[in-house]
């Protein structure tokens, strides 16, 4: 028989159909999230320290003296209430040099002092667990009416 072809006597009969939620089943996946924490690994103290060193400095200090000489023939020469006699000499000191030493701190180095962040890409694998829905049918025998064949 053919299937367009409906066996005498049966007549179309208009059919419904009615569907009724009886539920809701969440399915759940595994998602990732990623959270960071900064972990202090070290720390630095910077100080100067002072150290000392000892150097030799050489300079040329000047004296100027006045020279005074008594030559034979020559009149007479007081000095300090004395008399000098005809070869003799007398120094004095007209100036003298003393070294003042000053010690001036000045830059002899920059040391710079920089903090760099490096930013690198690190990959994880990480195996996440998602849910599916699984169906499975089972059939149920219906129990029969009294008098009809199983």
């Amino acid at each position: 028989m053919d299937k367009d072809m409906k066996p005498q006597g049966v007549a179309d009969l208009p059919t419904t159909s009615e569907t009724v939620q009886v539920g809701v089943l969440e399915l759940r996946e595994e998602v990732l999230s990623i959270s960071k924490t900064q972990v202090q690994t070290g720390q630095v103290q910077f100080r100067r320290e002072v150290k000392t060193r000892t150097e030799t400095i050489t300079t040329e200090l000047k004296r100027e003296t006045l020279v005074i000489e008594v030559s034979t023939g020559a009149a007479a020469v007081y000095f300090g209430g004395e008399l000098l006699q005809a070869g003799e000499t007398r120094e004095v000191l007209l100036y003298d040099e003393h070294a003042v030493v000053n010690k001036v701190p000045y830059v002899t180095e920059e040391v710079r002092i920089e903090k760099q962040t490096v930013t690198e890409q690190q990959h994880h694998e990480i195996e996440l667990k998602y849910e599916v829905l699984v169906v499975d049918e089972q059939q149920v025998q219906a129990e029969h009416q009294q008098g009809e064949p199983a």
